[in-house]
């Protein structure tokens, strides 16, 4: 069992140092992560995402999955996102995956060192659904069992993350700790883990030196756009995702629990297109071998008006 007491000690750890002022105040409120999450959406700013993935299977046949979402900024701190997944088993007809509805919230008005936001994600999902939106429990992600049973198999389940980021200038990093809890019997919770380290574009770096304590993107439309073809709309980094056990044994079994190390490209096209890339391998003995993750991302809103007249 866990230990209750030692995680509140944790906990309280990580609200004390998110209440230290911060050394940086300006921000791009834009993941560039395919698991972790760090920034919300700017306010009034709808962020539309395409990601589909590769991945070679450790168990039966390779498979296509693909998500599609949604996120809107309510507030500059609050985000509203939906999602809907599917995939294709080799061999096999294309299955619907299923669902979330999700949402976030920063907790603290300013920038501080630890920036403390809490999610939460309601999952209607069937037994299909192949998607690493996260990583948790034990045993591998693959189908294992008829595509027709799976489909009919409903997983009903609602997602926890507490959620800590930071950027020094150009570098942000980041920290999710993941809760699972399943919402029909045999009741329960997996927990599991994404963290990242990324390096901004230098294009959106500067932005943000030029235009401090502005949000969003509107810092562009006073700078120079770098031509299409330039390695300064290049941002790069890194991205772990895994799993921690479930409520019966919480920590590392690295024999039973998925993990994957990928390098994240994002390479921003315009104020509203980017694409990203991530070619992610599996650590342990039952994660899948390779994964070939990509996005392409469509922003518009209030926060990229500014900049949409300096691109035309």
């Amino acid at each position: 069992m866990i230990n209750t007491k030692h995680w509140k000690n944790i906990l309280i750890a990580g609200l004390l140092w998110a209440i230290l002022p911060a050394w940086t105040q300006a921000q791009m409120n834009m993941n560039p992560y395919f698991t972790a999450i760090s920034y919300p959406v700017d306010k009034q700013s709808l962020m539309l995402m395409a990601m589909p993935d590769f991945q070679t299977a450790r168990y039966g046949n390779n498979f296509v999955t693909g998500m599609l979402m949604a996120e809107y900024g309510i507030t500059s701190r609050w985000t509203v996102a939906i999602m809907t997944e599917g995939q294709k088993i080799a061999g096999m007809d294309a299955a619907y995956g299923g669902i979330r509805i999700g949402t976030y919230f920063h907790l603290l008005r300013d920038e501080r060192l630890l920036n403390l936001t809490l999610y939460g994600e309601y999952e209607d999902l069937n037994g299909a659904a192949l998607y690493k939106m996260e990583i948790a429990g034990f045993g591998s992600g693959d189908l294992t069992e008829p595509l027709a049973l799976a489909r009919e198999k409903h997983v009903r389940t609602f997602e926890q993350r507490l959620i800590l980021y930071h950027d020094w200038n150009r570098l942000n990093v980041t920290f999710n700790f993941i809760r699972e809890t399943f919402l029909q019997t045999p009741y329960g919770s997996d927990y599991g883990y994404a963290l990242g380290l990324f390096f901004r574009s230098s294009w959106m770096g500067g932005s943000m030196k030029d235009m401090k304590g502005m949000e969003g993107m509107e810092g562009m439309a006073d700078m120079t756009v770098p031509p299409v073809l330039s390695i300064s709309r290049l941002g790069y980094g890194f991205e772990m995702i895994g799993a921690l056990g479930n409520n019966h044994q919480f920590g590392f079994d690295w024999n039973a629990q998925q993990h994957y190390l990928g390098a994240v490209l994002q390479y921003t096209l315009s104020s509203h297109w980017s694409v990203r890339v991530e070619p992610s391998f599996g650590l342990s003995n039952v994660s899948d071998p390779f994964m070939l993750r990509t996005g392409l991302t469509y922003m518009f809103g209030t926060s990229t008006s500014k900049a949409m007249k300096k691109d035309q």
